[in-house]
């Protein structure tokens, strides 16, 4: 018997907090479709990868942030076409007022939902970097 490498409906749902119609909707409608093996007819399993994961989370952290599907498919797109990327949801830095979507690019946020391209003012903190620098401060004065 093969392995599969991946995660089943089941795993996924427990892990992404996404439930299986939405994932089989999601499917069939082909806004997330799972990468590793797709379903072919009923009662066929669908293979998630890791990737798939991290897209499918992004997605329902943007829907709960009050993001449509419709304007979720639109982000995509954009994203698709600003960057060639099979997974714009897993591979950009993306962020929400739960109007627009924003991309961050280098130090400033671009519209990809409302009006594409159209940068937005906004200041961005990054927590990990904040964090990193104390601990090497801290270090260095602890050492000294």
């Amino acid at each position: 018997m093969v392995e599969l490498e991946g995660f089943t409906t089941a795993q996924v749902e427990r892990l992404t907090r996404i439930g299986a119609q939405t994932l089989h909707f999601w499917d069939r409608s082909g806004f997330l479709s799972p990468s590793v093996v797709q379903a072919h007819g009923t009662g066929s399993r669908r293979i998630y990868s890791f990737r798939d994961l991290v897209a499918l989370r992004v997605a329902a952290q943007l829907r709960d942030a009050g993001i449509s599907l419709q304007s979720l498919r639109k982000v995509v797109t954009v994203l698709h076409a600003m960057h060639g990327l099979d997974q714009p949801l897993e591979e950009r830095f993306l962020v929400t007022n739960g109007h627009d979507v924003f991309e961050k690019q280098g130090d400033e946020l671009m519209s990809v939902l409302r009006q594409p391209g159209q940068g937005a003012w906004a200041f961005i903190v990054d927590i990990h970097a904040v964090v990193t620098e104390l601990q090497r401060e801290i270090q260095q004065w602890q050492s000294a």
